[in-house]
């Protein structure tokens, strides 16, 4: 719980995104096929959180010529340095466990003051997300495309030249808008392949040791990485509290790994599912010694998703929990982050 919060403090150290965008491999080589002076109409790009470093270039302009090469050889390694382009070189303890004594009311205090990381951390990666491009542009057809080789290597050529062998060596293609015409044009849809986060707040039912059922608060935050568009894999920490029929305070924190699925889709509505199993803590004041249980957790669950951009959706959680060989449920809502 103190790594994760750690982690989740780091997140908050992040500035804007930088003024310089990515063109996904696949794109790269589309682009590649297409006649050249047709290149600039429509192009992938996604723009950094951290610019890559790349030499300054000449920026070329809405009049500029287009000029056409004949294709170029580079087995032996790029050598380019003509019209528009440059070349340079370089290079497992519980939540209820804090405080000790089983008290539920420590576990509490424990849980909020993480809470309250999570939702900075949250705060700040949607703000760096929310404004960060990943859509379509407009460039010149001699826009300036700094390329990075598999081998390491670097140079740049004009959007026009780069021919399908050059797509095929190059590791990472960086455009800036600083040098030439830009337009961003469409963002593109949700996409949640890579890495993800997520918090989300709401109610829980939560059963006693005395086998009394109620409902209380109840909060998850979800680290994970999803594999394609559809598949996800998470670990998720819960944790919810309610005041027990002896006036003390029942809390309960689970740890679980979880596998998503959103595989059903509908204009910018999205839904699924997800299972998952782990560990469940309870304790409770005013009954400590029937109250404090540690069990193995399963859930299952479905979702729904509301996107707001590229990365960033609303999202809601309805699950079944079985855990103290009781079954507990679950609806919550917020905002995850890909």
């Amino acid at each position: 719980m103190r790594l994760l919060a750690v982690f989740l403090a780091a997140l908050m150290i992040t500035g804007c995104a930088a003024n310089s965008y990515r063109i996904p491999p696949g794109e790269l080589q589309r682009l590649a096929m297409t006649p050249p002076a047709d290149r600039g109409q429509k192009v992938r790009v996604i723009q950094e959180i951290s610019g890559t470093t790349v030499n300054n270039q000449e920026r070329v302009g809405v009049d500029t010529q287009i000029i056409f090469v004949p294709q170029i050889n580079i087995s032996t390694g790029p050598r380019y340095n003509r019209g528009g382009g440059g070349v340079g070189s370089g290079g497992g303890r519980g939540v209820g466990k804090i405080g000790g004594g089983g008290s539920g009311s420590d576990g509490k205090a424990a849980a909020i003051a993480f809470l309250v990381i999570a939702a900075v951390a949250l705060f700040a990666v949607a703000g760096v997300e929310g404004s960060r491009f990943d859509g379509w542009a407009q460039l010149h057809p001699m826009h300036p495309v700094h390329l990075i080789g598999k081998d390491g290597q670097y140079t740049v050529l004009p959007l026009a030249w780069i021919d399908p062998a050059a797509a095929a060596w190059t590791d990472k293609a960086i455009v800036r808008p600083t040098e030439g015409p830009w337009l961003q044009l469409d963002r593109a849809p949700l996409t949640r392949t890579g890495p993800s986060y997520g918090m989300y707040a709401g109610t829980g039912t939560l059963r006693s040791a005395d086998g009394d059922l109620g409902a209380g608060p109840a909060f998850t935050v979800q680290l994970g990485y999803y594999f394609t568009q559809h598949v996800g894999l998470f670990a998720d920490v819960m944790v919810g509290w309610r005041t027990n029929k002896f006036d003390g305070t029942l809390f309960e924190s689970r740890y679980m790994l979880e596998l998503q699925a959103m595989p059903l889709e509908l204009g910018i509505l999205h839904a699924g599912g997800y299972v998952g199993g782990g560990a469940a803590y309870r304790f409770e004041d005013s009954i400590p010694l029937r109250g404090n249980n540690g069990s193995e957790a399963y859930t299952a669950g479905g979702m729904l998703q509301l996107d707001i951009n590229t990365r960033i959706a609303l999202t809601a959680r309805f699950g079944v929990t079985k855990a103290h060989e009781e079954r507990m449920t679950d609806m919550i809502f917020g905002l995850a982050v890909y």
